[in-house]
C-alpha cells in the first residue's frame, strides 16, 4: 500500500512540475507597452463585417475583449480549459447549427483561446462566424 501511495504522489508531483514549467517557459508571453490592434468581426448570417481599432496596454486578447465587452457585444463562456467567445455584436453562435466564432491573427488560424493569445502591435484579430 505504501508503494502505491509513493508512486501516485510522484506522478502528481511530476505533473505539477510539467504544468508549472510549461506556464513559466513555454506558455505564451504577453508584450508590455501600448499597442495598436484591430478587431475584425465577420458574420455573414447577419451581413455584418465591422472593424474596431484600439490602442491598449493589455498583454492578452481576452483582457482587451473583456474591457470592450459591451461595445463589441461579446458573450463569453467559461470552461475548465479557458474562456471561449460564443457571441459577437450581440449574435450568439448556435451550436445546433454547428456555429462558432473562429479566431485568426493576421489571417493565420489561432491555435489557442483568447486568454492565451498575446496582443502584438499592428496585429489584426478576426472573429468570423463559421460552421464546423
Amino acid at each position: 500500500m505504501n508503494k502505491k501511495f509513493t508512486v501516485i504522489l510522484s506522478i502528481l508531483i511530476v505533473t505539477l512540475l510539467v504544468f508549472v514549467g510549461y506556464k513559466a517557459f513555454l506558455g505564451p508571453k504577453g508584450v508590455e507597452g501600448t499597442k495598436a490592434v484591430t478587431i475584425h468581426v465577420i458574420n455573414e448570417n447577419d451581413d455584418v463585417e465591422k472593424t474596431f481599432e484600439y490602442n491598449t496596454d493589455h498583454e492578452f486578447l481576452l483582457e482587451l475583449l473583456e474591457e470592450k465587452q459591451e461595445e463589441l457585444g461579446i458573450t463569453f463562456e467559461k470552461y475548465d480549459f479557458g474562456t471561449m467567445v460564443i457571441g459577437m455584436l450581440d449574435y450568439i453562435a448556435d451550436p445546433n447549427k454547428q456555429e462558432y466564432f473562429h479566431i485568426s491573427i493576421n489571417g493565420e488560424d489561432a491555435v489557442t483561446g483568447p486568454g492565451e493569445i498575446p496582443l502584438t502591435d499592428e496585429d489584426v484579430y478576426t472573429f468570423e462566424l463559421k460552421n464546423y
